[in-house]
Formats: C-alpha cells, structure tokens, sequence
C-alpha cells in the first residue's frame, strides 16, 4: 500500500480573496497556516480473485465495478482525471471531523492525487500537486472553492499567498522559534459541533461578491496587515483582535455564515478569555479559530465546555508515509 499523509489548513486572514471571481479582478491574499493534523488517504492494487474493481473504504464503504459508481467524490474524479481503469482499493481517514472548516476536501484531494502518483511512481512537485487538485475540484467535482486549501495541503507551512489572474505566489513567514510557539500557543479550535456542506455556504459567499468590493478590500488588506504583525515582533495579541475584526467582516459578506448557535459560542469564548475569534472555513458550522493570551490558555480550555484542539504549524505539506514516495 502507498499512503499519504496531508495536512489541514488554519486560515487567519484573507479567506475569500482566494476565488477566482474575486482575484480574476482584484488582488488577492491569504495568510495561514498548514496544521500538524492529518488526512490519510491509502491506495493499493486489489488483490486477485476479488469479485469487485473498486472498494474506497471511508466514512462508508463502496464497492463497485467500475468508476462511476464510487460516490466519494475526490476518488472518482482523480480516477477519472487519471484514466486509470486498474482495479484499486483506496483508505481515507482523518485526524479531525470532516466537513468542519479546516480545507479537508481539499487535503483529501491533494493526498488521493499524490496518493495514485506514488503508487504509479510519478514524480511529485507541490505547485502541480496544488494546480491538479484545484482543476480537480473546481472543474471535474464543480465545487465552489478557492485556491488557498490545496496550496497549503501541497506545500505546507505558516504561508502568504497572493493570488490573481497570473498565477500565485508564496512567502514563507520565517519566525524564530519563540515567536512561531507564542503563537501556536495563543491558539485554539473549538468545535461547534455542526457539520455543514461548505460549497454550499461558499456559493451563497462568491454570489454576494458583486456588492461587497470594501470589504473584500479590506480582507485582503487584513493577510498584509497580518504578516507585517508577525515579522516586525508587534504585539502577538494584535492578531486576536484583528480576528474580531475578520470575523465581523466575514459576516458582513455573507451574514448567512453563521448561526444563532454559532454567535453563542462565539460570545461564550469570548467570556471565557479568549481576545478574539472567527469560524474558520465557508462558515455555517465546524471549528472557530479563537485567540487566548498564554496567561488565560488553561482557564479558557476549563471553562469553554466544548471539544477543543490545539497545533502547531505544520511545515511539510503532503508526504508519502507507507510506499515508493
């Protein structure tokens, strides 16, 4: 078997910019991070005398004759984009709930493709890998998504990218090493507990794009402002209170992101300590991104009452962890 390992992504400004509807005409950026939790995703040739071609084992289990009938998504398009017509049995799972805002299609993606190259021994470059898995998604799955999830399933990292209609381009932000921890340590997901089908809500975002030029603006302004915080050594708790910011402007894009349930969580954390949050992904459910000082960390993991998660950044980005590679 060939497995690949790929992380998920912690956007903290910028997220929307990443759409082609918005970067084919303004300038787009993003500033975020790949995290140290993983999707899986392990491809091998079906053993013989197996009366099935296809068997993808997830959060079900499809067994099927041929490509068409496999229903995960990312499989049977990269078997499609591929042309491969070899019988296979695929293995994904995950480190965290999927569906919940940190880009795991997007991983789930990236790995499946690196995945079926490995095992095929093609060679592997992280902007191909990215450029493959965007195509993938926006144009064979015909999601609605963005560009910034694949770029750091590919290449990893605490990252700056632009975006427009030229290409793209990536910044490693190289903090000494108390610097990168004072911010891992200063940040924390907590799951609201609902599951929501992002491009969906991400449709309802690029649809409300026409009219929403300022603050799409300053989204965009908000990864500069970002990375310039994190580089020049200003006050750490900056990016807490920026967040507080880039959730009311996530808002004010589309105020369907969030929910009664949501917006209680949101005041409850902050109640609990943290200096500010936002729901990371299309919005509707999954993780909230909330800011705590180190000094309030504890008293906020005690008090918050809902599942957590903390991380480190994730500097590799997908890699072959069983296989040729």
């Amino acid at each position: 078997m060939n497995m690949t390992q790929t992380p998920y992504r912690v956007s903290l400004f910028g997220g929307g910019t990443d759409y082609r509807e918005w970067f084919n005409e303004f300038p787009g950026a993003v500033l975020g991070m790949a995290i140290d939790k993983y999707c899986y995703v392990g491809v091998k040739r079906m053993p013989p005398g197996q009366n099935l071609r296809y068997r993808v084992q997830y959060s079900k289990v499809d067994d099927c004759q041929t490509v068409d009938e496999i229903k995960h998504p990312a499989v049977r398009c990269a078997l499609r984009y591929f042309g491969i017509d070899e019988p296979l049995e695929f293995h994904c799972f995950g480190d965290l709930p999927g569906r919940s805002g940190l880009g795991g299609s997007s991983s789930f993606s990236v790995g499946v493709l690196h995945a079926l190259k490995s095992l095929f021994r093609e060679a592997v470059d992280p902007w191909l890998l990215a450029d493959e898995a965007i195509f993938l998604e926006q144009e064979v799955i015909r999601e609605t998504v963005g560009c910034q999830d694949q770029v750091f399933a590919a290449h990893g990292g605490l990252r700056y990218i632009t975006f427009s209609k030229e290409g793209r381009t990536l910044r490693t932000l190289e903090l000494k090493a108390e610097r990168l921890r004072e911010l891992e340590s200063s940040l924390v997901l907590v799951y609201s507990g609902i599951m929501r089908d992002a491009h969906i809500m991400a449709a309802k975002q690029v649809a409300c794009m026409p009219y929403k030029h300022t603050v799409l603006g300053r989204m965009k302004a908000m990864a500069d402002e970002g990375m310039e915080t994190l580089l020049n050594h200003k006050p750490v708790e900056l990016i807490g209170h920026m967040l507080n910011e880039a959730w009311e402007l996530k808002r004010a894009l589309c105020p369907e992101v969030s929910t009664p349930e949501i917006d209680q969580l949101y005041e409850h954390g902050l109640r609990c300590g943290a200096l500010g949050g936002k729901l990371l992904g299309a919005g509707g459910g999954g993780y909230m991104l909330f800011f705590v000082s180190i000094d309030k960390r504890q008293e906020f993991l005690a008090r918050i009452e809902a599942p957590c998660v903390t991380f480190r950044v994730a500097h590799a980005g997908t890699r072959v962890v069983i296989g040729e590679g």
